[in-house]
């Protein structure tokens, strides 16, 4: 049923964004976060207890640090946010465009002394040797939690040096150096070759080692592609301009960098801030659900399916929707009718018909007003099954708490073997471009033997 307000929190959840595409990215899912949770991003404060209480009561905590006492006026939330790049100027677009809501700043910047020239060696040399030299990352985790963290939300690009490696090396970190057993959820974007500025065969090694660093650490990997982003991004071009966006509040002469990915964060965004409500607000689901789901999976790996892709624009605003369809069951169909919704990986139809597996399975997110059961279900088990050939016993549903006057929306994680050939021909790039770019890598540490082990198990996983 719709409540006027969402279950008590758990424990923290730490967003922490790496390279300057994980950083955009982040920023704009947590801009929709903090929407979500009725804080103003560009001045997110507490006035008093009553305000504070409002918060806590659509999960707030999760995502922000409240202060212990209040002494007069108005008292600044702490995003549980980390941005870190080797190039400090992406972290400090954001801190330009967030003062009041980054207040801490450097608690929540990590950087370097520039780039790592798309090369995955080169920046997991300087993560270990540069950044955790200079930075102490225990002390800047626990500043922006002092409590125990029950997971962490990673974004990236997988494809370039900065951020597909130090990603790497940051969930290999928490795996070794912490004692919490937290869960890691990676969210990797695929390059579009061609279109993004990346190197071919550079980003091909890159992508193998990210990946089977995600095979190794991570609980739940979420995969999605630019390219697949890019085309929903330009199809609802004219809704996408009415969405606010991060990029409206950063600085005028600054818009450049990111304004090409305003629609493709967008999108992205609302689909990864689904994947944290089903966790936040849900009782009966944890963040360390997906890992037993995953677990045994091959590829363990899921893509997103979003319906709709885009929220209606007035949800991005403090002011939200009126209570009508939009929040229905019925408005989640009408989208699929009118073709509002996309997987947001690149596969079609034949892919899925010629590579999906018989024990594909999914974990449909559900917010929606009212009930939602036989008749509902059967609904959305006939959508599934239209576009995959999962079992009914394979789908699980995660029936999320809406707030009233909230729009619905279903985002379902699809894990199938149908994302297996794109891997595949990346893999195939990376293993015949290693003998040219095996010095270059090479000398900042990563050999030929570690090399083809990793490529070996890609190749095993999605196979």
């Amino acid at each position: 049923m719709s409540q006027g307000t969402a279950p008590l929190p758990p424990a923290p959840v730490l967003m922490t964004c790496f390279g300057h595409c994980g950083i955009g990215l982040g920023a704009e899912s947590y801009r929709r976060l903090l929407l979500d949770v009725g804080a103003d991003p560009l001045k997110p404060v507490l006035k008093d207890s009553k305000d504070e209480s409002r918060i806590l009561k659509r999960y707030g905590s999760t995502i922000l640090r409240f202060p212990g006492t209040y002494t007069g006026g108005e008292t600044p939330l702490i995003p549980r946010a980390l941005l870190v790049d080797l190039d400090p100027r992406a972290a400090n677009l954001i801190l330009q465009s967030y003062p009041d809501l980054f207040a801490l700043r450097d608690k929540h910047v990590i950087h370097g002394a520039g780039g790592a020239a798309r090369n995955w060696a080169e920046g997991r040399y300087r993560f270990k040797n540069e950044i955790t030299q200079k930075w102490d990352f225990a002390k800047q985790l626990s500043a922006l939690s002092p409590e125990p963290v029950r997971g962490y939300v990673v974004p990236f690009a997988m494809g370039g040096g900065t951020g597909s490696s130090f990603a790497c090396s940051f969930i290999e970190f928490i795996r070794s150096n912490t004692k919490e057993h937290a869960t890691i959820a990676t969210l990797g974007l695929l390059p579009e070759f061609g279109w993004d500025p990346v190197i071919l065969e550079a980003a091909a090694i890159n992508i193998v080692m990210n990946l089977e660093y995600q095979i190794k650490f991570s609980d739940c990997s979420i995969l999605f592609s630019n390219k697949r982003l890019r085309e929903i991004s330009h199809k609802f071009e004219k809704r996408v301009e009415k969405i606010p966006s991060i990029i409206d509040d950063l600085p005028k002469e600054h818009e450049v960098g990111w304004k090409d990915y305003k629609g493709m964060n967008l999108i992205a965004a609302n689909a990864i801030s689904m994947y944290v409500s089903s966790f936040a607000r849900e009782t009966e689901w944890d963040m360390s659900n997906y890992r037993t789901w995953l677990a045994t999976k091959r590829p363990k790996f899921a893509i997103p399916w979003a319906i709709p892709v885009l929220p209606d624009e007035d949800q991005w605003s403090l002011d939200q929707l009126t209570g009508n369809k939009h929040n229905t069951m019925d408005s989640i169909i009408d989208n699929i009718s009118k073709k509002q919704d996309a997987l947001l990986f690149d596969i079609d139809e034949t892919d899925v018909r010629n590579y999906g597996g018989p024990k594909d399975s999914c974990c449909a997110l559900v917010k929606v007003k009212g009930e939602f059961d036989i008749k509902e279900r059967e609904v959305l088990k006939r959508v599934i099954k239209d576009k995959f050939n999962i079992e009914d016993s394979r789908m699980i549903f995660v029936k999320i708490p809406i707030l009233d006057k909230e729009q619905a929306n279903v985002t379902i994680l699809v894990n199938t073997k149908a994302i297996g050939p794109k891997i595949l021909d990346i893999a195939r790039e990376a293993e015949e471009s290693w003998d040219a770019y095996k010095d270059e890598y090479g000398k900042w540490g990563l050999t030929t033997e570690d090399f083809k082990q990793s490529l070996m198990d890609v190749v095993h996983q999605f196979s």
